[in-house]
């Protein structure tokens, strides 16, 4: 199985570099472009299947992938870390090694703990490893989804932090499996 993991297209909030989680805000131009360009990226590719967060720059995303080729199904299980009472904040506001340690796994009164997405977001990986194990699988979503896969598929480090990465929009991870 080969699967590649694309953030969306940049956004507003994107731009203004705040917490976006599950504000369900389209994409920019430039994020229409960025999306255009990946689609692009991936015409000659053979891909089976698109599997999305269902949030609009996810959904405008993959489309622009997909370009009426490759099927799409969308899951909730990509959608972006709930950051509760985080949500729309500067990303300044907030300790990120602190939000982002599997170690800590802070309870926040509503945002998400990281070991709640990491189990969530694995459990969608070994559904589609069961269901999809021969195919080529796109999967479009969230930054702090990628983070998340980037460190199933690489390990969790000692410390536990989940920062080591950046991810820029419509940056693309590939994974073997």
């Amino acid at each position: 199985m080969k699967l590649y993991v694309v953030r969306h297209g940049e956004t507003l909030e994107n731009a203004n570099n705040c917490l976006v989680g599950r504000i369900n805000s389209p994409l920019t131009k430039a994020g229409i472009d960025q999306a255009k360009k990946v689609g692009e990226y991936f015409k000659d590719k053979n891909i089976d299947l698109i599997v999305s967060s269902p949030l609009d720059r996810c959904r405008q995303t993959a489309l622009a992938i997909s370009n009426n080729r490759i099927p799409i199904i969308y899951s909730d299980s990509l959608l972006g870390r709930d950051h509760g009472e985080f949500t729309g904040k500067h990303r300044d506001s907030i300790n990120f090694n602190d939000y982002w340690n599997y170690n800590k796994n802070i309870q926040y009164e509503k945002a998400e703990s990281v070991r709640d997405l990491y189990n969530r977001v694995a459990k969608l990986i070994e559904d589609l490893k069961q269901q999809y194990y021969d195919k080529n699988i796109i999967i479009v979503t969230h930054s702090g989804i990628m983070r998340v896969l980037y460190y199933y598929f690489n390990g969790i480090p000692e410390d536990g932090i989940f920062g080591e990465i950046t991810i820029k929009n419509c940056e693309i991870f590939e994974y073997e499996i």
